[in-house]
């Protein structure tokens, strides 16, 4: 029904008790950003849209020095959405949809390269973050493109192959992204509300990032429902062993 491929934007590194609050200090952690393409007939579709090239080459500027800080990119020239897009003879204007699961600068960070495309929002994450526009820099997300606002779950193309899933706490609107591959399966991007296995197993927020706890706890514990079906495979947001398991872009996922 659909083709998936997983795009790598990069990587950060940085300090693990960023994302496991009981780690001993000093312990570094590197996770993958990535993309993700669904060939549907209707269209082709991006899960977020990773970082900006500017984030690599001048993080202060572009990120701010409090991320800048704390998280050191490592990435290969081609380690973009844009040059891994071409890898499957593709550009920017052959993306019909973008879905952003929130508008952290790592999922959204080059939406402006795709002016043709709809964006696919949850409401309540584009309410936050024009509301934090005073505080926070927007220029990731802040563009005259086309949002589509969504509020809860969204059939998009009304087919049910793909499918938004309401997962707030890491932001006030995230959602991950349920695709039919086939009769067979399912695969469910969480992205944010669940970086890895680990956090799942073990039931563990991450130490910032954290919009909601309850909520983020809500929506960890739908995702938790979700993995125990046979037919469901949760993709983590971040987990650096399943993305070094996963076919990457020019072969495909599923």
């Amino acid at each position: 029904m659909v083709g998936i491929y997983a795009l790598c934007c990069g990587y950060l590194e940085f300090e693990r008790k960023l994302f496991f609050p009981d780690s001993e200090r000093g312990t570094v952690m590197t996770i993958p950003v990535p993309s993700y393409l669904i060939v549907h007939p209707k269209g082709k579709v991006l899960l977020d849209t990773g970082m900006h090239p500017d984030a690599l080459t001048d993080p202060v500027r572009r990120l701010g020095e409090r991320i800048a800080k704390s998280y050191r990119l490592r990435c290969q020239s081609n380690e973009n959405v844009i040059d891994q897009l071409a890898l499957l003879g593709l550009g920017a204007d052959d993306i019909s949809h973008v879905v952003n699961s929130h508008f952290h600068f790592d999922h959204c960070g080059c939406n402006a390269f795709f002016p043709r495309a709809q964006f696919l929002v949850q409401q309540d994450e584009i309410q936050a973050a024009r509301d934090a526009l005073k505080k926070v820099d927007g220029r990731d997300w802040n563009h005259p493109l086309d949002y589509r606002p969504v509020q809860g779950e969204h059939d998009v193309f009304g087919d049910g192959a793909l499918v938004l899933l309401p997962t707030p706490g890491h932001s006030a609107g995230h959602q991950s992204l349920c695709v039919h591959a086939s009769a067979q399966q399912q695969i469910v991007f969480a992205c944010d509300a669940c970086y890895s296995r680990e956090h799942l197993e073990r039931k563990i927020l991450p130490a910032t990032a954290v919009w909601n706890a309850a909520a983020m706890r809500d929506s960890l514990a739908k995702l938790q429902e979700l993995s125990e079906r046979t037919d469901v495979t949760l993709v983590y947001g971040h987990d650096l062993d399943q993305w070094k398991a996963i076919p990457h872009a020019p072969e495909a996922m599923a």
